[in-house]
């Protein structure tokens, strides 16, 4: 049974996650910033049997980013990103979608610090720890 069920924008696709996430955090990677054209990325990160497309697979455009080992997955009706890969192949959730779904992010899926910080563009003034 899955933890949370997020639809895109149109509803066409629907996605389940089960479990806890791997990583819950804000990440300030460039290829993130590359990818998905972000100053930083709020994510949960699932190992891929956590996440299930359970409606609209057809629906789903899987880009592969012609220079990084990355994959965003997006609707192909709305634009919406369900979730991209990274270099270990989890799928990374927006915590954007989980809060336009839920209304509001809940606590387990909370992040927990700033990843590859060193790489920032821009400073974040919070008390979250600060990873390099």
């Amino acid at each position: 049974m899955a933890d949370y069920v997020v639809t895109c924008d149109c509803g066409a696709v629907e996605m389940a996650l089960s479990g806890a996430p791997r990583v819950r955090g804000h990440c300030h990677c460039q290829a993130c910033r590359t990818l998905l054209n972000v100053p930083y990325h709020s994510v949960n990160a699932y190992n891929p049997d956590q996440v299930e497309i359970t409606k609209g697979a057809e629906a789903l455009v899987d880009f592969q980013h012609p220079n990084l080992k990355m994959r965003k997955i997006f609707c192909v009706g709305c634009g919406e990103v369900m979730f991209n890969t990274n270099a270990l192949d989890w799928r990374v959730v927006s915590q954007n979608l989980m809060t336009k779904n839920l209304g509001k992010l809940p606590e387990d899926l909370a992040s927990l610090s700033h990843f590859h910080y060193d790489g920032r563009i821009v400073d974040v003034a919070d008390e979250l720890p600060k990873k390099p």
